[in-house]
Order: structure tokens, then C-alpha cells, then sequence
């Protein structure tokens, strides 16, 4: 008789079990090791698998990974709802007005302990200790906080009530009491009186407007607090935070890459002592440390680096007084939402509604949930960005204005590479010595690009273009080869306009849009520039070159993000490198690199760059159509035959 076969486990059961298994559990059986999984979901605040493994995954060539470093824990008690609302409104409009000063390096809070130490594998306990403490003094929280204002010299901010700061201590004596006992984590709650900071460290001359805005405050009514514990990694202890704004791929080995929206810690000493604009220091999301660019960076909160680990109501609604609030969005989402819906969420000391920045590094952003008629791929934006078309006084060189006008101005053609036409414009031909037209050549070289772009199935939808004739003139071919809609119109600015140092004569008087217009260009009269003739600097250098390159390219991109497609920027031989370096992470070149590079761009040469969907960053490549190669082709003087 047969043996019987076991009992097969039903999927269900499998699925049950790995549902009770803890995310330690989870991902040590994904082959993590104990400790780097403890350290894993102590810097993501436990909350849940994924934003675990996305932190790992980004940390695994952090030298300090394997170290036992314990994070940096801190209880605040933190205002929310309207009076939340109001102070972080007093923030931003404190450092729009009068700059930063030492509280904007925090959220707004009331500190209740100082920092102290907490082992990775204690985290829960110590979680648990301050769940515990709360539920013990539930019964007699205040239903208010009473706050009242004070300003000195160098300081303005709120001192709490007695009561109300009485309960705040008594809750922490209870918390340290209850860490020590349950992990033996030590902790010194602060005795001194508790308030909140408006304003410290700033400027004497500052001291009228910040009085004028917190004094606009309305501090007086039921407002709603919360206790929070956040940590943070202890190497961002008395260090510079910067927030990165553009990405850097690393040159060198000792360059350390920087991802849009990641963080860098640095000693302040870096900070005030670099000599040229290059600074050391660790990156938030990878552990990894190196030599970056600081223009691509800006100083702002430590407290964003920071993990908020639990979140418990400080204050009590007043029942039957219609005055009830209902938890705040970060509370309510911590006491119903699960591990994983926590995760996905929150993780920014304010509560507010973040992507999880650890995804960041290895993935792209995920995109929002749509319905099944708007989930048709898009295709990513391109930009393509292009020097102008054969210009005629670099052809036939500046006599072409003797040659070809008479005393009344009358234009006349000499040659059939030189315009049939020229426009009447102010100044007179005297005008196009400094603007000039491109030659028919130019205009069939412009033309042939378009329709490779057309043949390519390539459309563009926003057309921008420097201020001069020749560039215009380009793109108006450009859009006549693709075939594009009347409604696609070329915007003027001299954003786009070369580097200064090349235009020793100054700079041109160039057409008007209107003017440009009333000559059959296709162009935008009722756009504004972001860059205007008055605003260029004649004695622009080449880094500046670069920067006000750069700055046009970003607000060009941003104004079409809305209503998508491709993007054609027509300008100069140095335009497809200003207009392209810092986008894709690199540095500006120096004046002799540059105009080595700028030797080497023909008329019409195109760079291509397309956009990673959801990450804020542009890759260069392959120009999707033909290049064009146009020959020399010398003028031909038919009296050599007679010899």
C-alpha cells in the first residue's frame, strides 16, 4: 500500500505567514544581515519593507553601513493645524524677507530633551516607552496650550504656559524613565522653561520687520499638538545640510554624485573655507562622500534629513464645545494606516505628503494612479537645441553691405547664395553689420533640417530663439521644413544670445518681434522674455556665460512642462553647450575649452537631449535624424577661363 503524501500547504496559508512575519524578518529572509536590517528600518522609521530595501539597495557603498553608529533621537512637541499653518507661513515669509537665521534650520517645536543615543535594535522600545508615557497622562492633557509672546534684541519667540509645560515634562520624565527600563537608552529631558523659537542669530536691522511678523500671528485660540520622536543620522550632528538642485555625474573618482533632491552634510569649516566653489561632503541618500559643485546645491533645514519615527496627540479636544478637530492629516494616517501605506507617504518632519526619497536612487519616481483613459504612454519630452544656419557675413565678409546697397540704401543681389530680400528695419542697412542675415544656403540648410525632423515623425510644440536675424530667420525655416501648425509661433529672447566676449562691436540693435513679424517670420509678438537686451552684461564672462545660459534653459523647460512635447531652442555655436552642460549634471568649461568645442559646431549642428520622466534630469542623445555636412564651396569667378 502506497505510503500517503503530506499535506500540501495551501497558498492561503503561505500567504498568512508571510503576512505575521515582521519586516525584520522579511528582509533578513531576503539575506540582508540582522544588523543592516535594524539599521535599515531605524533610518526609515519602520515603515515598512520597501522604503527599507530602497534604503539598503541605495546604501550599499556606505562605508559606514557595517559600523555600529546609533541614529540621534529628539521628542519635540510640535504645534499643528491653524496655528501649524501660521508658523510655517511666518517661516517662509521671514526668510523671503529678512534671510535665514538659526531657526530656519528646524521646523517649528518645543524641544523637551536633548539628543540622545538609541541602539537600531532598541528603536521599538523605545517607541513603545513613549506610547506608554502618554497613555499614562492621557487623562490630564490640556485641552490648550497658552502661549505668550517675547522679543529681545536677538531673539523673538512663544513661552508656554505652566500647566501646559508642567504635563510636556512630566510626559518626557515618564518616557526616560520607561527607555531605560525597557533598553537602557539614557535620557535627559530638558528642565529649563519650554518655548518655541520664532527667531534667533538674525541681524539687528531685521529686528522691526520680524517683530511686524510675528506679532501678525493669532496664537490665542484652541489649537492642536502633537508629541513627536524623530531621529536623525548622526554624521549630520553640527554639519551644513544643502539641498541638491541639479544632478552631477562624477568626473573624476573622488567627485561624489549628486541626485536632485537629495541632501549633503558638511563640516562647517568646508562650508566657509572653499576657495573654489568645491566642497566635501556626504550625501543623505547614499552614505557615499566626495568632492561636488556648490552652485548646484542650496543650504537649507538639517531638520529635512530627519526621520519621524511616532506621532501622539499632546493635546485633548473640548467636548460638546464644537470645537473638535480632528487629527492632523500625519496623525490620522499613523493611527489607521498600515506599515506600507505609512511608508509611501511620510517621512518629512513637518507630516506632509512626500514621495519616499530613497526610491529615488535606483528607480524613477512612480507615477500617481489614473484611470484607464488617461494611462496611455507619453512619450518623454526632447530638446533639441541648434546652432543657426549659414550667416551671410561670415560668407561673403563685411563688404557685403558696400557691395550690395547703394547710397539711398537700395539692396541689390550679387551672388545667389546672398538673400533675395533683406527687411527694412531701423538703422538702415548700417544695422546688419551687426545682425546679419543667413544666406539661401542657410535657408535650404534650415529647411533640410526640419524636414529630417518631419521624416523622423519628430513634431515640436514650443520654439524659443535668440534675439538675432540669423537665429530667427533658422527657425523659421526649421518649422516651414517640418510642416508644423500656424499656431506653433517662435519666441524671441536674448537669453539665447551668444557669449558677450564674442560680440566686441556690443551689442546689436536688433529687430523688433512686431518688426520680425511684419516681415512674414513666424513670430510670438505678445511673448515676454525671461532675459531682456538692458539685462545682458557686455562684459560677461564665460562662467556667467554659462549661468545665464543655464537659468534661461530651466525656465524654458518648466514654462512647456504643463503642456508637454518637444522643445526647440535655436541659437548659436555656444548655445548647444550653455544650454546643455549643467542640465546634464556637468560643470561649466573654462574659456579655452569652450571655444575649442564651439570650433567644431557647423551650421544647423543639432544636440538632442531627452527628458527621464518623474526624476528632473536630461540625458544627452543620438539626434534621432541625419546630420547635415555642407562642403566648402568657394566663390567662382568665370574670368579665370580667359587666361
Amino acid at each position: 500500500m502506497a505510503a500517503r503524501l503530506p499535506t500540501r500547504r495551501r497558498s492561503e496559508d503561505a500567504a498568512t505567514i508571510k503576512k505575521n512575519l515582521s519586516s525584520l524578518q522579511i528582509l533578513m529572509n531576503m539575506g540582508f544581515s540582522k544588523h543592516r536590517v535594524e539599521k535599515a528600518l531605524a533610518a526609515t522609521g519602520n515603515k515598512g519593507v520597501q522604503l527599507a530595501s530602497d534604503w539598503l539597495l541605495s546604501h550599499v557603498h556606505d562605508p559606514e553601513l557595517d559600523q555600529r553608529l546609533p541614529r540621534e533621537y529628539v521628542l519635540y512637541a510640535c504645534p499643528a493645524g491653524d496655528i501649524g499653518v501660521q508658523l510655517n507661513d511666518f517661516w517662509d515669509r521671514s526668510l523671503a524677507q529678512c534671510g535665514r537665521n538659526s531657526a530656519h534650520n528646524l521646523f517649528p517645536h518645543v524641544t523637551l530633551c536633548s539628543f540622545f543615543k538609541c541602539e537600531d535594535s532598541n528603536v521599538a522600545h523605545l517607541e513603545h516607552a513613549l506610547q506608554k508615557a502618554v497613555d499614562k497622562y492621557q487623562s490630564y492633557s490640556p485641552e490648550n496650550v497658552l502661549l505668550e509672546y517675547f522679543d529681545s534684541p536677538n531673539y523673538i519667540g512663544l513661552f508656554l504656559d505652566d500647566k501646559s509645560a508642567d504635563f510636556m515634562r512630566q510626559v518626557c520624565q515618564d518616557f526616560a524613565v520607561e527607555a531605560d527600563k525597557l533598553s537602557g537608552t539614557k535620557i535627559e529631558p530638558h528642565k529649563k522653561q519650554l518655548h518655541l523659537t520664532l527667531a534667533y542669530q538674525f541681524h539687528s536691522s531685521h529686528f522691526d520687520v520680524l517683530v511686524k511678523l510675528s506679532k501678525e500671528l493669532d496664537f490665542k485660540g484652541p489649537a492642536r499638538w502633537e508629541f513627536r520622536l524623530y531621529s536623525r543620522d548622526p554624521r549630520i550632528a553640527k554639519a551644513e545640510v544643502l539641498r541638491v538642485l541639479y544632478s552631477h555625474t562624477p568626473r573624476s573618482p573622488d567627485e561624489l554624485e549628486l541626485i536632485s533632491d537629495d541632501y549633503i552634510f558638511m563640516s562647517s569649516a568646508e562650508y566657509q573655507n572653499s576657495s573654489d566653489g568645491w566642497f566635501e561632503g556626504t550625501s543623505w541618500l547614499t552614505g557615499c562622500s566626495g568632492v561636488f559643485p556648490g552652485n548646484y546645491t542650496e543650504k537649507t533645514a538639517e531638520s529635512d534629513t530627519w526621520t519621524l519615527h511616532r506621532v501622539l496627540p499632546l493635546t485633548r479636544t473640548k467636548s460638546g464645545s464644537g470645537q473638535n478637530v480632528s487629527p492632523s492629516p500625519i496623525l490620522a494616517e499613523l493611527l489607521c494606516g498600515s506599515d506600507e501605506s505609512r511608508g509611501s507617504k511620510y517621512n518629512s518632519p513637518e507630516g506632509l505628503l512626500t514621495e519616499p526619497l530613497y526610491a529615488k536612487v535606483h528607480k524613477q519616481k512612480k507615477p500617481n494612479v489614473v484611470n484607464s483613459s488617461e494611462q496611455t504612454k507619453k512619450e518623454p519630452r526632447k530638446l533639441f537645441i541648434m546652432r543657426h544656419a549659414e550667416r551671410v557675413d561670415i560668407t561673403f565678409g563685411q563688404q557685403w553691405l558696400k557691395y550690395c546697397f547703394d547710397l539711398s540704401g537700395k539692396y541689390t543681389r550679387k551672388n545667389l547664395n546672398m538673400p533675395r530680400t533683406v527687411p527694412q528695419r531701423q538703422g538702415g542697412p548700417k544695422s546688419f553689420n551687426k545682425d546679419s542675415p543667413i544666406t539661401e544656403i542657410g535657408l535650404f540648410q534650415a529647411r533640410l533640417t526640419g524636414e529630417a525632423m518631419r521624416d523622423e515623425g519628430i513634431t515640436v510644440k514650443h520654439v524659443f530663439s535668440s534675439s538675432a536675424l540669423r537665429c530667427v530667420q533658422t527657425a523659421d525655416a526649421i518649422l516651414q521644413g517640418i510642416g508644423a501648425d500656424d499656431s506653433v509661433k517662435i519666441r524671441v529672447d536674448a537669453g539665447l544670445f551668444e557669449w558677450l566676449a564674442w560680440s566686441p562691436l556690443g551689442i546689436p540693435n536688433w529687430m523688433t518681434p512686431s518688426d520680425m513679424a511684419a516681415c512674414g517670420l513666424r513670430v510670438d509678438t505678445e511673448y515676454k522674455p525671461f532675459v531682456t537686451v538692458h539685462q545682458l552684461d557686455p562684459k560677461e564672462k564665460c562662467e556667467q556665460y554659462y549661468k545665464r545660459s543655464h537659468i534661461f534653459t530651466q525656465n524654458v523647460l518648466k514654462l512647456c512642462e504643463k503642456e508637454g512635447g518637444n522643445v526647440l531652442l535655436v541659437g548659436h555655436a555656444g548655445t548647444l553647450d550653455g544650454c546643455s552642460r549643467q542640465l546634464t549634471g556637468l560643470s561649466y568649461r573654462n574659456p579655452t575649452e569652450f571655444t575649442k568645442i564651439v570650433q567644431k559646431i557647423p551650421y544647423c549642428g543639432v544636440v538632442t537631449l531627452e527628458e527621464i520622466q518623474g526624476t528632473g534630469i536630461w540625458d544627452l542623445i543620438q539626434t534621432p535624424f541625419p546630420t547635415l555636412t555642407h562642403g566648402p564651396n568657394p566663390r567662382f569667378d568665370w574670368r579665370i577661363l580667359r587666361n
